[in-house]
């Protein structure tokens, strides 16, 4: 019989056979001589600085530097990689090879970066073998000599302390490209970690690939594949190598070895980290961001933001801004796109299209910080500005993963023609940095130019790097806070006093295009249609006026006035009556109109609910101290308040301006209570009409005595409890509940309190009225 491992006909075997036979040429034999010659990695390109930039006029354009002109994409690989994620790559790898542009220099080849999705403790591990050969042999193939591959293993960069790991058969992709870059904290290794048993024909491959593409020595590459293998660093007298297990034998025993460094013994397998990799100049680029890798490849900085794998599969959507950015605007948005993004054909593809736009600084942070959350590898947000978009709202065009210009179009300035009552003081802009910092941070981007929308006295300055060449818009408080500032030559002021123009924009990379009209960004995102159009439906805009009308301060302040009055009167008489329905049509009207306005959410209503619960519970169930009463005041105190405004407390002077139209409703609800208390006692009773909703008090003693058994209140008589004793069941505060002569008491104490559990002695009951004191 043969046994399965011999057995040639299966279907993986025979094809891991016939892909040996295909790169059985490439693999070296493995020769004593061989392991003396030390890995080398290929140097880099020396780049020179002639600061031939300094004496030029500060406000000259940046000459082209053919070095920081490269063209890159981004392939995103997820995580574990099968036959058709395998095949959906190279697809797209194929795309971006047929329109690379031929170049004569290597270094002025196109990039192409595979992002490893490694986000969320994705690995690689369960990753198909024959899938990741299959791309690994393409990559490693003739075909893509006319681009750069860099493989990149990211963390997640808004968790600085994250750290990721590419392992399984995915290995074999990073090691097929031309380079390896990694973040801080991301490792590589555990190739087998998948396989029980590591065969000949699976060794084979590793070797072949690695062997053939030289981006990781082949010791590395098997000690990550079989854990037999073990990796270890010897110095020689020619320099330090690696080798495994079997190979260390081989140094030691001719008397090559003459330090040995174990990095993974024989029964594990071999993971290393980008430190130790760089260390060992196995890698060039030890990176934390997307943005950051784009600046050392000489990339734009937004290079690598866009997907290429989706492009042949773009499902676009446009926003129309509207001329001014407000909270009810910015809350639609993002109601809608949420929407958009919950169906299963969702977009990936936004287009935010901007004529002329200024907005609301809340406003425009809200929005951006929901474009900021976005993941760029599943849509992509782009700005097109058709006409100049200042204020906050540039925050909005900035914040989008790519930005298209018209050629007459300018973002930011114009603030001679801004009106003054919109201008952010000083404390507001201390406050809101911050923000903008964490906005550019989650972007990947630089914050000064971000900060100088908003801020007329912020400077940008261009900054070139004295080794690599690269141009950034930096404040001096950003240069200063960069790794190796020292690094960074200021070329002279930017001046957005007048707005940075779409030309400039383009060319220092802050604008991916300049277009003229729609037409050519249908061509430049090869869009087969135009995308829909996502616009507020002429019931969107009646029930957005309603809302509006409803959310103003006024009518807010009377919604909580009548839903108080009512609500009072319910809690009176209670029985849901008319008073409790139109309580609650009040109370709903006022929180749908406020969160439609983006000021209530969940949050405030399920406070507002709680603190009309407690204050029922106060009354009816739990008579005493008033902690319920006390707390449940105060809740529906509070989600009145937060309700009401779009901040928590104010930290501008703009949010403290809107606080006293915030207290407006919390007023509002406060003069019906008490309006309805008044009218309840003392209009009411001498209303011809409404008198009969109330009881009349009896107007002599014989009537409210209780000499008479034909008079309801008379019935009620425990004065034969008088000098009983008991033991209290609820704390009394100093009313409460009292178990005496075997039957549940309401009673109260003469003023002490008296806790559970103690004995209690009758001193006082007259009608339905027992005061008790603590027995002794």
């Amino acid at each position: 019989m043969v046994s399965r491992n011999t057995n040639w006909l299966n279907g993986r075997w025979v094809w891991i056979a016939l892909t040996s036979a295909v790169i059985a040429p490439f693999v070296l034999p493995s020769t004593s001589f061989a392991l003396l010659l030390p890995y080398q990695q290929k140097s880099d390109e020396a780049k020179s600085d002639s600061n031939q930039n300094q004496g030029k006029d500060a406000n000259e354009k940046p000459a082209a530097n053919p070095d920081s002109n490269r063209p890159g994409v981004l392939v995103k690989i997820p995580l574990p990689v099968d036959a058709k994620t395998a095949s959906r790559i190279k697809r797209s790898l194929k795309r971006i090879v047929e329109k690379a542009p031929q170049v004569v220099q290597p270094s002025q080849r196109q990039v192409v970066v595979l992002e490893f999705d490694t986000a969320g403790g994705k690995t690689g591990r369960g990753s198909e073998l024959e899938a990741c050969q299959s791309l690994a042999r393409y990559l490693a193939s003739p075909d893509m000599n006319r681009v750069e591959t860099i493989a990149f293993i990211p963390t997640d960069p808004r968790e600085p302390q994250s750290s990721s790991e590419l392992n399984g058969h995915a290995v074999l992709i990073a090691i097929s490209a031309s380079q390896i870059a990694m973040a801080n904290n991301a490792s590589i290794g555990k190739a087998g970690i998948d396989e029980s048993n590591v065969d000949g024909l699976v060794r084979a491959v590793y070797q072949g690939i690695a062997s053939q593409r030289l981006t990781m020595p082949v010791p590395i590459v098997m000690s990550m594949l079989d854990k037999t293998a073990g990796l270890y660093r010897v110095r020689t007298d020619i320099g330090p190598v690696f080798a495994t297990s079997v190979e260390l034998e081989e140094l030691e025993a001719s008397g090559k070895a003459i330090e040995t460094k174990t990095l993974a013994s024989q029964d594990e397998l071999a993971i290393l980290d980008s430190q130790q990799l760089l260390d060992f100049r196995l890698i060039r680029n030890r990176v934390q961001t997307k943005a950051e890798l784009a600046r050392k490849l000489d990339l734009a900085p937004n290079a690598l933001f866009a997907d290429a794998a989706n492009q042949e599969q773009w499902r676009a959507i446009e926003v129309d801004l509207p001329p001014y950015v407000d909270d009810r605007t910015t809350e639609w948005i993002i109601r809608s796109l949420s929407s958009q993004f919950a169906r299963k054909d969702s977009p990936n593809l936004v287009l935010f299209k901007l004529e002329g736009n200024d907005g609301d600084i809340d406003a425009c942070l809200n929005l951006s910080r929901y474009l900021a959350d976005l993941d760029s590898d599943s849509v992509q947000t782009v700005g097109y500005m058709v006409e100049s978009t200042k204020g906050p709202a540039a925050l909005v065009a900035l914040c989008c993963d790519q930005l298209v210009m018209t050629p007459e179009s300018r973002l930011g300035g114009d603030w001679e023609n801004a009106d003054e009552a919109k201008r952010l003081s000083e404390e507001d802009l201390v406050d809101i940095k911050p923000m903008v910092k964490a906005l550019a941070r989650d972007k990947q981007k630089d914050w000064s130019l971000m900060m100088a929308m908003i801020d007329p006295n912020s400077e940008v300055i261009r900054f070139r790097n004295m080794t690599s060449g690269q141009v950034r818009l930096l404040s001096l408080e950003e240069q200063q806070a960069l790794d190796r500032p020292d690094d960074w030559a200021a070329l002279g002021d930017l001046g957005l006093s007048e707005g940075l123009k779409a030309p400039l924009a383009e060319q220092l990379y802050v604008a991916r295009t300049v277009v003229e009209d729609f037409e050519q960004v249908k061509s430049f995102y090869q869009l087969d249609s135009y995308p829909t159009t996502l616009r507020p439906s002429a019931t969107d805009r009646w029930v957005e006026r309603v809302a509006m009308f409803l959310s103003s301060p006024p009518v807010s302040m009377f919604l909580l006035f009548m839903g108080m009055f009512f609500f009072s009167s319910e809690m009176s008489a209670p029985g849901l009556g008319v008073p409790g329905f139109m309580a609650t049509v009040c109370f709903i009207l006022f929180f749908w109109s406020q969160y439609l306005g983006g000021n209530a959410h969940w949050l405030e209503i399920i406070l507002f609910l709680a603190g009309i619960v407690f204050v029922a519970m106060e009354i009816f169930v739990l008579p005493g101290f008033g902690i319920f009463g006390i707390g449940g005041l105060l809740m529906i105190v509070v989600s009145l308040v937060l309700a009401s405004q779009d901040f928590i407390i104010p930290r501008t002077s703009a949010e403290l301006a809107r606080l006293p139209l915030s207290l407006l409703p919390v007023v509002g609800a406060g003069l019906g209570f008490f309006t309805a208390i008044f009218a309840l006692r003392k209009l009411l009773p001498n209303s011809p009409y409404l008198k009969n909703m109330l009881l009349s008090p009896r107007n002599n003693q014989d009537e409210t005595g209780l000499q008479s058994d034909h008079d309801p209140e008379a019935i009620v008589d425990w004065s034969y409890l008088l000098g009983s004793t008991g033991e209290t069941i609820t704390r009394l505060f100093p009313a409460g509940k009292a178990r005496i002569s075997g039957k549940v008491y309401d009673v109260i104490t003469d003023g002490r309190m008296v806790d559970k559990g103690q004995k209690v002695e009758v001193i006082e009951a007259v009608g339905n009225r027992v005061v008790v004191v603590p027995s002794e």
